[in-house]
């Protein structure tokens, strides 16, 4: 790497090394030793710690909810919309969510982005059960469970145990909707 790095390409980094070393890894002298950069490259991004770890969260936040859920609408008919989301959620790779779980344990500030995340997806996963006229509170119940299915994956331990038919899968989703 060189030291034009972008705040995009120290963000994405970050995530990385959260998911290989976990939240120590978080820090501008580490970071940048593993970029093959000086130090000077992270603060001409950010202006300490606190606002790179701000800065980490939002480009989570945005990545892992906000731009799943605009490719959705834009991509998808909204009468697929919820199959295809638990279709992708439940095959997704869990290694960055994990990480994110596991630093909100110690960190109330990441617990606090954490709790807003699951209630952004929690309300989506709500309105997509609503287009299909499922009462607003069954809705947000039923969200609820698919939620935790999907956060349950974390806890399967292996991949053999993850598959499932996509037969099944709309079964599920359909008695969701009913």
């Amino acid at each position: 790497m060189n030291d034009r790095l972008s705040r995009k390409d120290w963000l994405k980094h970050g995530l990385r090394a959260l998911i290989a070393g976990g939240p120590g890894t978080l820090k501008a002298d580490v970071l940048a030793k593993q970029l093959g950069v000086s130090r000077g490259s992270f603060y001409w991004h950010f202006r300490n710690l606190a606002d790179f770890h701000d800065a980490l969260l939002a480009y989570w936040q945005t990545t892992s909810t906000q731009a799943v859920i605009e490719g959705l609408t834009t991509d998808v008919p909204q009468q697929d919309r919820l199959f295809v989301l638990v279709q992708r959620a439940l095959s997704a790779d869990m290694s960055l969510e994990r990480a994110m779980r596991l630093w909100a344990a110690d960190a109330p500030a990441v617990a606090d982005v954490l709790a807003v995340v699951d209630r952004e997806r929690i309300n989506y996963l709500g309105s997509l059960l609503a287009h299909h006229a499922v009462s607003t509170s069954d809705a947000v119940e039923r969200a609820k469970l698919i939620y935790w299915t999907y956060l349950g994956r974390m806890d399967v331990a292996t991949k053999d145990q993850m598959k499932i038919s996509n037969q099944t899968l709309a079964t599920f989703v359909a008695a969701m909707q009913d």
